[in-house]
Order: C-alpha cells, then structure tokens, then sequence
C-alpha cells in the first residue's frame, strides 16, 4: 500500500506564486548589508552538542532591552530598508517575554523588512508561543528546527492557518526562507534539527565550529573538530551580514554566538554614522581583504572556523571596495 502524503496547508493552489520579488533598495549601493541576524535572546533552553550554547551558563538568559531593539530599528530602515532580518545567534529568540510587542515595533519602524524567527520550537509546543500570534504580530516567516515530534508541529502549523511545508519536502515554487520577497510573505518552515539531518548535510560542513567553542566530546556525533589549520577559503559572512549582540554590539558574523568581538566594532547605539565607520572601518576592511586573499589564519577569529559553505569564493564586493576604508569623514587606502 502507498503511503499517501499529508496534504499542506494552502490559502489557494496559487499560494506560492502570487509571491513575487520586489525590488531591493540599497541605501548603500552594491556594498548594502544583504542581512542582519539579530540576538533578542542570549542563552538557550537547550544544550546541543552542535552549538556554542552548550558552553553558557545554564537557566541564564540575557534580554535586549526595548530601547536597544528600537534603536536598532532605526539604523536597519535607515541603512537596509528591504532585506532580511533574522532572529537568531546564541538564544532561542521565543524565550523573550516581550517577543510579541517586539515584532509589532519592528513592524512599524521598518515596514518593507523580511522579519524571520529562526526558533528550536520548545516554546510553541509548550503553548507559551504559537505561530498565529508571531505571524501576526509582524514575523514573515518562523523557521522550525524541529526537536519534538515532527507530527506535533505539523498539528500546530496547521492550527495557524499559516501555509507551511518541511524543509525536505518543499512544494514546487514555494518560496525560500533565504530570499527576500518583501514584508507580504508568511510561511511556517519546518526542518529537521541537526540530530536527525541526512548524513549527507553533515558531511557537507554546513554546521560550524563557533570559532572552536564547543564541547568536543558532544560535537563528535556531528563530525565536528576543532579547527587547527585554518582552511585556505574565502568568506562572504563580514561582506553581506550585520550580526547584533543582545546589548547592541556589532558583531565580526554569525559565528560568534560567544560574544568574542564584542566591543570591538561599536554598536547600534553610535547611530547612523556609527554604523558606517563600523561596516566600512579599517578593522573590519582589513579582515575582509585578508579573506579576500585567502589568509584565515591573519585574522583571530577566522583562524578558528571551518565555515566554507554559503558561496564562500563569491566576490560579493570589488576589489576596490575592499582596499580601502572610511575614517568617519573620508575614504582612505587600506
């Protein structure tokens, strides 16, 4: 007997395709961040063998704070007005008791951003959060990484009236959580956390080392190893991504869920001006040539991640854009 599937939840059968790309608006020019991932929350409820979270302090979460969240907001629609923003980094974003009221302001402050929750789903199978409530409050789209009975979100999906699919059983045409569509998209995602990824994704190097902070012994059944000899791969993270620590902070990327660089670039308190002297600076410039050229093992921090997926060797920005570096005031050769 043939198993049927399990019909998803669709408005209409011309659900995915009444999506259509909108124009980007880069205030910035071709050098516009294509991304920010955004730490409402850090400290995580789970204790994965994969993830840097394993190493902090139990039951102990930090919470931005609504001005920090606001005025951060005011630098994203200012700078990056399209584009994507994720919830994510070292927390679980839906432990935020203010998460609902956040995604509201967000909305209000930056009408045309792609707001995405990427979520471990122990807070909508314990009833604390649903999906209904954060796709209407102003979320896009809520990423699942499944860690309880994949039947369990599926039931809660539907409940939503939100359209859905599973990650590895994507409907022709459905639109990627990777790809700004604009504010008008609204999909639940669900994926297979990493325990129960084909072998295949594991061995494609899509998880990574947090810059060698992990528990070893737990990463080994994810085939992770500390990294010794920096691999000889450019990067595209520094180049297309704004990672904000919960207080703030500019981040060097997506990699550091320990909060190594913080300090080091400046924050979102510093306003508009602030943030260019941190994305154009001649920190982050010269770590972005040294990617460039291949040199890892130059830059601290690189040295230590395995990261060689995302289109690593792809020039996002021309060389020349990466040879030089505003000091606040004018450009000046790196």
């Amino acid at each position: 007997m043939i198993k049927k599937k399990r019909p998803y939840l669709f408005r209409n059968k011309h659900e995915w395709e009444k999506i259509k790309l909108i124009k980007k608006i880069k205030p910035l020019g071709k050098t516009t961040p294509y991304a920010w991932a955004v730490e409402p929350v850090h400290g995580c409820n789970l204790k994965c063998g994969h993830c840097s979270a394993r190493l902090l302090e139990p039951n102990k979460y930090d919470f931005m704070t609504e001005e920090t969240w606001c005025k951060m907001w005011e630098i994203i629609n200012a700078v990056t007005p399209t584009c994507r923003v994720d919830l994510c980094l070292s927390g679980e974003p839906t432990l935020h008791p203010n998460l609902v009221k956040f995604l509201k302001i967000a909305r209000e402050f930056c009408p045309q951003t792609q707001l995405q929750i990427t979520t471990n789903g122990t807070m909508l199978i314990k009833g604390k959060v649903n999906y209904k409530e954060l796709l209407d409050a102003g979320a896009n789209i809520v990423y699942t990484d499944m860690y309880s009975p994949r039947e369990s979100f599926i039931k809660l999906a539907e409940k939503s009236g939100y359209p859905f699919y599973e990650y590895y059983n994507k409907p022709d045409s459905a639109p990627s959580p990777w790809t700004y569509y604009g504010p008008h998209v609204k999909m639940i995602v669900l994926q297979k956390n990493p325990s129960n990824w084909p072998k295949s994704r594991i061995r494609a190097g899509l998880l990574g080392t947090w810059y060698n902070n992990l528990d070893w012994e737990a990463a080994k059944k994810f085939n992770l190893i500390p990294v010794i000899d920096p691999p000889r791969r450019r990067c595209n993270q520094p180049f297309i991504y704004v990672p904000v620590h919960f207080d703030g902070s500019y981040l060097l990327c997506c990699q550091d869920n320990m909060g190594e660089t913080v300090g080091e670039y400046g924050s979102i308190y510093d306003g508009i001006d602030g943030f260019k002297e941190y994305w154009y600076g001649k920190r982050i410039q010269t770590i972005r040539r040294n990617l460039r050229e291949k040199k890892r093992k130059d830059n601290p921090q690189c040295s230590r991640c395995c990261i060689t997926f995302s289109r690593c060797d792809y020039k996002y920005w021309t060389d020349e854009e990466v040879n030089r570096w505003w000091d606040g005031k004018e450009w000046r050769p790196l």
